[in-house]
């Protein structure tokens, strides 16, 4: 039979032992919430981080477009080509010298101010499987990546021509309008937008494309 002595002892050893298991309960449970705490917050500097860098591709895209758009067509001596009625030199009468649709834009410039196309001196943009692409060639109508879908996924590309006339010609503004979505977060969609004036003025009368 025990003594008084070793029942106290005993019941102060079995509230120790309740006591230590319910300090580890509760100490697990802070530690758990403590660790989901710190993955929500972790996920929400990764999509801060990756949303500050999809507004910085966008805009780096869009400002390479609009530069590159700006000389659509451009000519050194375009007063003394394109007149009012008519536009003859090299980078005036096909389609590869300029064309736009919804998505889509290509145009021909004169980047060594010699009068003559080489098969480098045709652009474009596009957007195909949520993808940026440029073309690079004039023959070959070659169209290279430049931006990342794991990254950015690009969402819609427009491109929406706008006319004023000037002296009998067309003054040209092309609107830029790019919209992409987190890779990781579809719901989550910025647009940017960029209105360019083309360099050189049109000919009326060359001018077949639609305009607003």
């Amino acid at each position: 039979m025990n003594s008084p002595t070793q029942a106290c002892a005993q019941r102060m050893q079995g509230e120790t032992l309740i006591g230590l298991l319910l300090g580890i309960a509760i100490g697990l449970g802070v530690l758990t919430g403590g660790i989901g705490l710190w993955m929500v917050t972790l996920k929400a500097q990764r999509n801060a981080l990756q949303l500050s860098r999809m507004h910085q591709d966008l805009r780096a895209a869009l400002d390479w477009m609009a530069q590159e758009i700006r000389q659509a067509q451009y000519v050194h001596n375009a007063w003394a080509t394109r007149k009012t009625a008519d536009c003859r030199d090299a980078f005036c009468g096909a389609a590869e010298d300029f064309s736009v649709s919804d998505n889509q834009i290509e145009f021909s410039w004169d980047r060594d101010d010699d009068g003559t196309k080489d098969n480098k001196e045709c652009n474009g943009f596009q957007l195909r499987a949520f993808e940026l692409r440029t073309k690079t060639a004039c023959a070959s109508g070659e169209w290279q990546v430049f931006t990342n879908a794991e990254h950015v996924k690009v969402m819609s590309l427009k491109f929406t021509p706008h006319c004023t006339w000037v002296n009998g010609s067309l003054l040209r503004h092309i609107n830029i309008e790019l919209s992409a979505s987190l890779p990781s977060d579809p719901l989550t969609t910025v647009t940017h937008q960029q209105s360019v004036q083309l360099r050189n003025a049109q000919p009326a009368a060359a001018w077949s494309g639609r305009c607003s």
